[in-house]
């Protein structure tokens, strides 16, 4: 972060901190009522406290104004899932000092996206505990437990993966570092080939019919986000050869 322009990062965390007070308040409830419904009715009834007490057109366009800002905050973050990646474009490759994780070895990630089970799919932010770990023949798997003792996954075929980046989730004041993996789905309540590909019966060759996918994987600590980067870097360059 630090290479970015004052203007980019004042942005990224004014963003980042909006998107945070959209999720929270979405979620916390008083009474019953998620925040974010307490914050468009106190809005509204300043509305009406201007009309009614003729504060002017001024005062009475401000909250109009307000409500419009607010309603775009909820609308915007909600599409996108309540938080945005942002590509970091000077990111370099890890170098070769940079050792692979071992097949079957389990790392801690905090993972967003979408991730699924037979017949259910759900999308999470930053969900912790998650673990990435690949297999000896090359495929990488995602294990999010979404609720205790429930969890949803995500499969990458290396033949399946198309690219990873680096870059940022802006979550809260500070971005957090993070790795975008895209990657052709073929495991979700939408995917027939699913069950087929992962007990032995593999994928046909076509893959046109497979939709992109993108993850994210955030990292506390940026030495294991570079391991896990050459990890799938190496998937890819296998898959080339």
């Amino acid at each position: 972060m630090e290479h970015l322009s004052p203007t980019k990062q004042i942005y990224y965390s004014t963003v980042g901190s909006l998107y945070a007070f959209a999720y929270t308040s979405q979620r916390r409830t008083f009474l019953g009522i998620p925040r974010s419904g307490w914050l468009r009715l106190g809005i509204f009834a300043l509305f009406v406290a201007a009309l009614i007490g003729r504060w002017g057109w001024v005062a009475v366009g401000l909250t109009v104004l307000l409500w419009l800002y607010v309603s775009f905050i909820y609308r915007r973050a909600r599409r996108e899932d309540y938080n945005k990646f942002v590509v970091d474009e000077t990111a370099v490759s890890p170098p070769p000092t940079v050792k692979p994780i071992a097949p079957n070895e389990r790392t801690a990630v905090h993972a967003s996206g979408r991730y699924a089970v037979t017949g259910k799919a759900d999308t999470v932010l930053l969900q912790k505990p998650a673990h990435y770990w690949s297999v000896p023949l090359g495929d990488h798997i995602v294990m999010v437990e979404y609720r205790p003792k429930r969890f949803l996954y995500q499969f990458i075929a290396p033949r399946t993966l198309q690219k990873v980046q680096r870059g940022w989730i802006l979550f809260g004041k500070k971005p957090i570092p993070t790795l975008a993996i895209t990657f052709l789905e073929v495991w979700g309540q939408d995917e027939n080939s699913s069950l087929l590909y992962y007990v032995g019966g593999g994928p046909t060759d076509d893959l046109s019919h497979l939709k992109p996918r993108t993850i994210y994987f955030s990292f506390e600590d940026t030495a294991v986000l570079q391991q896990v980067w050459a990890t799938l870097i190496l998937a890819t360059e296998n898959t080339e050869r």
